[in-house]
């Protein structure tokens, strides 16, 4: 049976227990919670426990195909009589009298929720760490981080404290905690799995197109069942992979920290070569010039939406010198990472709405041309990112520099131009010095994402952990 760290049974295979008699749901939820009181006051994973209702729920579970499965949400989504915060003590918490879509269709598929996962203030980090919650750990090394914006899901699942969890992604936020703490993380295209009565809503803003739902699990199958009931959509396997192309990128930015990296990139390449897939490197376009794009045009649309929520006590608008003042006095009230995140926004921001719209033309010139390049058959095979999970306050002063990032270019390729992604853990190559896997990212276009799932689970089998089977 497919595990993950911790030789944890996936969810696919607690299922198969339940059903078979072998174990009941509330033995499963119980086991979960357990698991997660006895971890998270090292972790701080979980900012709401729901231990009494998950665990009357499990007594008689809502029947479907996550009949009885311990699922944890990331905090951005409504739940509802429950708060939003985005970790922030400053914005005015959002009260949502609704669930979100995406935990609707969970819950409606049988799936138990057990507690809401904490995030970066306003989601908007590689690592999990906020003034209102405080730090989240990594559980393959708690001097780590565990990676952001859904870095509490990441941290719950892989604990085992969920069996599975739903994040959102805008420039990896999915993929980065799964890559982090050696799970697999799921970005589907953007339009796939309904984003309503999430925080935030971009509806109508063209990086709307760049944020998505979707899972981290512990296993590609797993990521496969909980996209199902997501989506709504019903995918089928049986693919010959001789009839499918793996792309290498040719001439792709990128920086690696660690050499298990691109070692594992070319093991699932071999792999899937192995398995009959037909290999060829293509030029996917001026990712340096995206890359630049993508920065600016996030200060000039996303950062002015989020800054207005910061707004001074009196309405004034956010004031970065008085917030420095405070953070001296030692009275801050938005976390540094979100600071400088802001600061070097405004300095690289558009000032003009042409430059901006100019932007929204090449993006959608490229994404026609990769959308033509990958076309029905073709997986593009990258490395998530370029460093496995660094110390705590790394991430961020590694994520917020100048210039183009080769570390996090292949992340946010798939964001901008509105890519399928999924990031298997190569537990079979881990890296020496620290233990920890790297992650290989395999990409298709929008409407691919069963082809995609079927590619990954067979590159899975050769740079996953073996199957053995237990919980």
């Amino acid at each position: 049976m497919p595990e993950s760290n911790g030789g944890r049974t996936d969810a696919t295979g607690l299922l198969h227990s339940m059903r078979q008699g072998k174990v009941t749901a509330l033995e499963v939820v119980s086991t979960h919670l357990d698991r997660l009181q006895l971890s998270d006051d090292l972790l701080n994973a979980a900012v709401r426990v729901f231990r009494d209702e998950a665990i009357h729920e499990a007594r008689n579970p809502r029947p479907g195909p996550l009949s009885g499965l311990p699922v944890s949400i990331k905090e951005t989504f409504g739940l509802r009589g429950q708060y939003v915060t985005a970790g922030s003590i400053r914005m005015e918490p959002l009260q949502f009298e609704q669930d979100a879509t995406a935990v609707t269709r969970l819950k409606a598929a049988g799936a138990i929720v057990v507690a809401r996962t904490n995030v970066p203030e306003f989601a908007m980090a590689g690592e999990t760490d906020n003034l209102r919650y405080g730090r989240t750990r990594n559980p393959l090394d708690p001097e780590r981080t565990c990676g952001g914006s859904s870095g509490g899901e990441g941290a719950i699942v892989a604990s085992g404290g969920s069996a599975a969890g739903l994040g959102s992604d805008i420039l990896g936020s999915i993929r980065i905690p799964a890559s982090f703490c050696g799970l697999v993380g799921f970005k589907p295209a953007s339009q796939s799995v309904s984003k309503a009565g999430s925080w935030p809503q971009l509806v109508g803003c063209y990086t709307d197109s760049w944020l998505c739902a979707g899972p981290i699990t512990r296993s590609v199958r797993d990521a496969r069942l909980m996209y199902q009931v997501l989506s709504g959509e019903q995918i089928a396997g049986g693919r010959d992979p001789g009839h499918l192309r793996l792309i290498e990128p040719a001439g792709f930015p990128v920086a690696f920290r660690s050499q298990a990296i691109p070692a594992a990139v070319d093991a699932a390449k071999e792999a899937l070569a192995s398995a009959g897939m037909r290999i060829h490197s293509a030029s996917l376009g001026n990712v340096r010039r995206w890359y630049h794009d993508m920065a600016r045009f996030l200060g000039w649309e996303l950062l002015p939406l989020l800054e207005g929520q910061l707004a001074e006590t009196d309405g004034r608008r956010l004031s970065l010198p008085r917030e420095v003042i405070r953070r001296w006095r030692g009275r801050g009230e938005i976390y540094p990472g979100l600071l400088s995140l802001i600061a070097v926004g405004r300095l690289t921001r558009f000032r003009r709405r042409a430059a901006a719209m100019r932007v929204v033309e090449r993006f959608e010139s490229a994404r026609r041309n990769i959308y033509e390049l990958l076309g029905e058959d073709g997986v593009l095979i990258l490395p998530t990112l370029g460093t496995l999970a660094p110390r705590h306050g790394e991430m961020n002063r590694l994520s917020f520099r100048p210039g183009v990032n080769k570390l996090l270019t292949p992340l946010t390729l798939c964001n901008y131009l509105n890519l399928p992604a999924v990031t298997i853990p190569a537990w079979r190559m881990k890296d020496a010095a620290s233990g920890l896997p790297p992650g290989v990212m395999l990409v298709a276009r929008p409407g691919s994402e069963a082809m995609l799932l079927e590619v990954a689970e067979w590159a899975e089998t050769s740079i996953g952990l073996p199957p053995s089977g237990g919980d």
